[in-house]
């Protein structure tokens, strides 16, 4: 590992220094090229024009060279090479064009192959490289930024899509076990099926009513949850106890939330009527915190699809976290309240 890094570090070392010699020996040219041809005046207004069109003539280059070059390849080091030197090419057919035409329209000169080399020369020198280099620069980690924010966006799409499934499934699985608990009642307590259908269909208007939504009031959750219980406790009477302590019921959540966790708790633990599961709802802070006594159903492998959409759509939709934690006594599942 100490080699590895010793050969990264002299490599490394190395590109660094050859990068400066480079930048001064361009300097140093472009000193001696302006001292030896050039007749450069600061306070000349016509030298300063000549200097930003020239930098526009390298950008327009580098720009056009890059959209062209960016349709061909997608390789990082075939598309920045190849950009610069088409770059090159390019801004020294301009740049020659445009000082040809200056000379011989302005000032009614005719120009030499030595005095368009020198011309050409001196631009690359003194604007081109620096202007292009960061033209490229800025269009690479640009296009790099726009291609990190385009997967993020497809990923999230397909999250949502997942979730939008899971949804889906979500709503057969929720009627399947009522009418199964409905079938129960039928055949073993029929004194108690009208009352419960009247019950379900509350809470299954309630369902249809809000699970294409993406938020509903806390309130109307919770009043939504004490319907449910009362469907529970139709079919196992006293083995699954809920406790629901929330004053402050303001703020708002992703519907059917604690419906999910409810079914999960009692789906996945046991509970009897001589050794109830005691389930608590309460709110701390901006928190709801559902907890059950860990008793899991030896023989019962879960899906997870319940806490899959949970997880999904908080995070999607509000950039919040729900989470589930396992301690050796009790299952805890903590909820955002959106505000």
């Amino acid at each position: 590992m100490n080699n590895i890094n010793n050969r990264s570090f002299l490599k490394n070392s190395i590109l660094v220094i050859v990068v400066i010699v480079l930048i001064n020996t361009v300097q140093i040219f472009t000193l001696y090229q302006t001292k030896k041809f050039g007749d450069i005046n600061f306070y000349n207004i016509e030298d300063h024009i000549f200097g930003i069109i020239t930098c526009l003539f390298s950008f327009i280059s580098t720009y056009l060279s890059w959209q062209f070059i960016a349709k061909k390849y997608t390789q990082k080091v075939i598309k920045i090479g190849l950009t610069f030197l088409v770059a090159l090419l390019l801004f020294s057919c301009i740049t020659s064009l445009y000082y040809t035409l200056l000379r011989h329209f302005v000032y009614h000169l005719s120009t030499s192959l030595d005095m368009l080399i020198g011309n050409i020369v001196f631009g690359l020198t003194t604007n081109h490289l620096y202007i292009s280099g960061y033209t490229i620069a800025y269009l690479h980690f640009s296009n790099a930024k726009k291609l990190a924010l385009d997967v993020e966006r497809l990923e999230k799409e397909k999250i949502l899509f997942q979730s939008k499934m899971l949804q889906k499934n979500l709503e057969p699985h929720f009627l399947f076990n009522n009418l199964s608990v409905l079938s129960h009642l039928a055949h073993k307590k029929p004194e108690q099926v009208e009352d419960f259908i009247d019950d379900f269909s509350d809470v299954y208007r309630y369902y249809l009513k809000h699970n294409q939504q993406e938020i509903v009031s806390l309130k109307e959750e919770i009043d939504f949850i004490n319907s449910y219980m009362n469907l529970i406790q139709k079919r196992f009477n006293t083995a699954y106890l809920l406790s629901l302590s929330i004053e402050d019921k303001s703020g708002y959540i992703v519907p059917c939330t604690l419906q999910l966790c409810l079914e999960n708790a009692i789906k996945h633990n046991f509970g009897s009527t001589e050794k109830p599961l005691h389930i608590t709802i309460e709110r701390i802070e901006n928190q709801i915190i559902i907890k059950n006594e860990f008793r899991p159903v030896e023989t019962l492998k879960s899906s997870k699809l319940g806490n899959q959409y949970l997880k999904n759509q908080y995070q999607i939709m509000f950039n919040q976290s729900i989470t589930f934690e396992t301690t050796s006594t009790h299952y805890i599942v903590k909820i955002p309240i959106i505000q």
